[in-house]
């Protein structure tokens, strides 16, 4: 868990990252919990669609029940989080991302689109958000977290 480690300290810039660990997934929230940051843990392995991520993403960001369920309102609420508790920042592992990056190439794309925009948002504010993008899928160049 060094590179989450690192990101967590501030050692490492938030950002979307791809992970290599094997640490289950309530370990992770639990570290991520004990340094004050609010974790999201997405399971999407099954998710193939657009509309599947958004469902996913309303129930892992505990999104209120208008959430619009399109892209502009997945952005919208990401960079909102008011119904959260306070932390020092957001840790969104997203294991399976590879199912709809494989499935369907063009919602991955824009949700992608939204997870870095997101981060880059919260930068501004002095919070910061971490993706987390666990499990295999296209290479597409993303940065790595070891």
């Amino acid at each position: 868990m060094s590179g989450l480690a690192a990101v967590l300290a501030g050692r490492r810039p938030p950002g979307v990252y791809l992970w290599r660990s094997n640490t289950p997934a309530f370990e992770v929230a639990h570290a991520v919990q004990h340094a004050r940051w609010h974790p999201m843990i997405l399971d999407g392995r099954s998710v193939t669609s657009e509309e599947q991520l958004f469902d996913a993403m309303a129930t892992t960001c505990g999104f209120p029940s208008e959430f619009g369920r399109n892209w502009d309102a997945l952005a919208s609420g990401l960079t909102d989080l008011s119904w959260l508790s306070p932390a020092h920042g957001f840790v969104l592992l997203y294991d399976g991302w590879g199912m709809l990056a494989r499935t369907e190439p063009e919602a991955w794309s824009a949700a992608r689109s939204v997870f870095e925009d997101t981060c880059k948002h919260w930068a501004t504010k002095q919070t910061p958000f971490a993706v987390l993008l666990r499990g295999p899928g296209p290479d597409e160049g993303l940065p790595r977290l070891d």
